[in-house]
């Protein structure tokens, strides 16, 4: 472990984290009920299957419990879902044809992952290669959970909008 300042930034990225997934655990397991998440996203098509809400919502009010527990094996189990979870919503953020600044704001949290398990671990390598195989599994996961609405076409654009730049305005008159 690392000296008492340094626990003390890592104990207060893990309050952070956990206070935020109780917020968001409420709002995945109501989602079946509300829609919010899915009208909040734009996504008419309904990317995910229809459980993964529910199930996310449980495992983070279970994350948000463990990230205090007292053995570190936990802490850092925690930490790789933390990561995995939300590069996971950068993937899906991209698949559903969002902008990839829409993908920013839940990688925050992989980068407070990173920090615990640096912190925790005393070694920043090591953190860096667990955010990185917890990336590549967000990515395969992404590509088995998340379906592209069917107006996007293979390179992620949106082939059913108009181009303002190449088809004129958005009447598809040229200026």
């Amino acid at each position: 472990m690392a000296s008492n300042s340094t626990n003390a930034i890592e104990w207060a990225l893990r309050v952070c984290q956990s206070m935020a997934f109780a917020i968001h655990g409420v709002l995945g397991v109501t989602e079946p009920f509300t829609g919010c998440l899915q009208h909040a996203f734009k996504d008419k098509h309904g990317a995910m299957p229809k459980w993964f809400w529910p199930v996310a919502g449980i495992l983070l009010w279970t994350v948000a419990v463990l990230n205090f527990s007292k053995n570190d094996a936990v802490v850092l189990g925690a930490q790789a879902y933390i990561c995995a979870f939300h590069m996971g919503a950068l993937f899906y953020h991209r698949r559903i044809g969002h902008p990839l600044v829409a993908g920013v704001p839940p990688t925050i949290f992989s980068f407070m992952a990173f920090g615990v398990v640096g912190l925790r671990t005393g070694s920043y390598g090591l953190a860096l290669i667990g955010w990185g195989v917890c990336t590549c599994i967000a990515h395969a996961l992404s590509l088995i959970l998340v379906t592209p609405p069917p107006h996007l076409d293979e390179s992620g654009s949106n082939s059913q909008e108009p181009n303002l730049l190449h088809d004129g305005g958005p009447d598809g008159t040229s200026s």
